[in-house]
């Protein structure tokens, strides 16, 4: 059994996601080989919201250098989940 951090990575905070959230939309990194439907229950089992509607893109690979070796970076997946209603923010 997978639990819900092995599916998502981590969010990505940007100033593009940022405008995103105003739309009830949240941005993740992903495992690589993470469906739809997992990312789905994981989402919901960590914000307690329902999803509406997800999108997943896969990212090329990135090229890195370290002086004169040359590598590749691992898969990347990202995943845009639309949420139905919004997240409340909890007040203490």
């Amino acid at each position: 059994m997978t639990s819900v951090f092995d599916v998502i990575r981590k969010p990505l905070l940007t100033e593009k996601n940022q405008g995103l959230r105003d739309k009830n939309i949240q941005v993740f990194e992903v495992a690589a080989w993470a469906t739809k439907h997992q990312i789905q229950e994981a989402v919901e089992l960590l914000l307690q919201a329902k999803v509406k509607k997800i999108r997943t893109v896969n990212l090329p690979l990135q090229t890195k250098r370290l002086g004169r070796f040359v590598g590749v970076s691992g898969k990347r997946k990202k995943a845009y989940v639309e949420l139905a209603e919004a997240i409340k923010a909890e007040s203490n």
